[in-house]
């Protein structure tokens, strides 16, 4: 507000000023005689008086408080991710488990209010990160994920679904009964290579608990050398008894089928449809399991910047030129003073 009235007063010195270099100071005056100092004070107190209102309303006034409601609604989701040698092939750059990776941070970006939780296999499985709404701490636990994490090789589907229908149970039941109801998915991503025939029973389990199962292939169909990898660098491929370098593919028949009641999405060297699985949650019913009351101010910003704005508006309806009849007047007196 200051600075408006500043920025007048210089405006007024340099109209002065320039007056007194355009010609004889009283002929001036009597050509500008149609021009009112008053309505030109007026319209700068009105644009100083707005650009005051219009400060108060940045500042945010809040005047008293009122009740609000937050409630988070969701699903339970587990996350299954293969960390078995075969993962490390390169087929797909830099390899299948980075680029599975990169891929599930990226969707855990996505979710919001979704508890997820990870559990990473091979030859076993085990809780990485139990279900939380904390994403930053999934995706720190993700990071870390690599096959030295579990010494027994291989990769059974059966003990990840158990492993996750285990965890989605006990958290369930552990927080509150009223959650039992819930709707929870799996997410399987791996390359399909399964060295355990039978895991029918497992993907029961999870159908008698409620669970929507999905999977994402990560590779791609032709066969690739598996890398053995030590301190960070590829010194061979991995070779069977005879001597014959072992060959790794997704295997996608069999992800396939351990999506049946959910979906498959395919995770390939130069394309990912993962993010489409998304879309699948939010199909999914929603569950609300937080309910929070708290108070917050109430915001008056509007009244200050609608008067403000109103001030605006007449500061630009206002004219710095006298009525029509003193123009009459002046005029004539200018009449009389060329007659004379």
């Amino acid at each position: 507000m200051p600075l408006v009235v500043v920025l007048a007063i210089l405006a007024a010195i340099s109209r002065r000023k320039a007056h007194r270099l355009f010609g004889d100071s009283p002929l001036i005056n009597r050509l500008i005689k149609t021009v009112s100092p008053r309505r030109r004070r007026y319209k700068v107190a009105i644009v100083a008086l707005a650009v005051l209102f219009l400060a108060v309303a940045l500042a945010g006034p809040r005047l008293g408080t009122r009740l609000r409601e937050a409630k988070r609604e969701g699903i339970d989701l587990v996350i299954a991710l293969d960390v078995s040698q075969s993962m490390m092939a390169e087929d797909v750059l830099p390899n299948r488990l980075a680029k599975a990776k990169f891929e599930i941070a990226n969707l855990i970006r996505e979710l919001t209010g979704d508890r997820v939780g990870l559990v990473l296999f091979a030859g076993d499985a085990f809780v990485q990160c139990p279900m939380t709404l904390d994403y930053s701490a999934i995706r720190l636990f993700l990071d870390v994920a690599d096959p030295s994490m579990i010494p027994i090789q291989g990769t059974d589907f059966g003990r990840a679904i158990a492993r996750a229908v285990e965890m989605l149970e006990s958290s369930t039941d552990a927080e509150d009964p009223a959650t039992a109801d819930r709707t929870r998915a799996l997410l399987i991503v791996s390359d399909g290579e399964n060295h355990v025939a039978d895991m029918n029973q497992a993907l029961q389990a999870a159908q008698d608990a409620g669970i929507v199962v999905f999977a994402a292939g990560v590779g791609e169909t032709r066969g690739v050398p598996i890398p053995v990898i030590e301190n960070g660098r590829t010194v061979g491929y991995k070779e069977d008894s005879d001597g014959t370098v072992v060959a790794t593919k997704l295997e996608e028949e069999v992800l396939q089928d351990l999506a049946d009641g959910g979906g498959y999405y395919r995770i390939s060297r130069t394309s990912s449809s993962l993010p489409d699985f998304r879309d699948a949650l939010l199909g999914l019913q929603r569950s609300e399991f937080d309910a929070q009351v708290f108070e917050e101010y109430d915001d008056k910003f509007q009244w200050p910047l609608a008067i403000g704005l109103l001030l605006l508006v007449i500061e630009s309806l206002v004219s710095e030129h006298r009525r029509r009849i003193v123009e009459t007047q002046h005029d004539s007196t200018l009449a009389t003073a060329d007659s004379e």
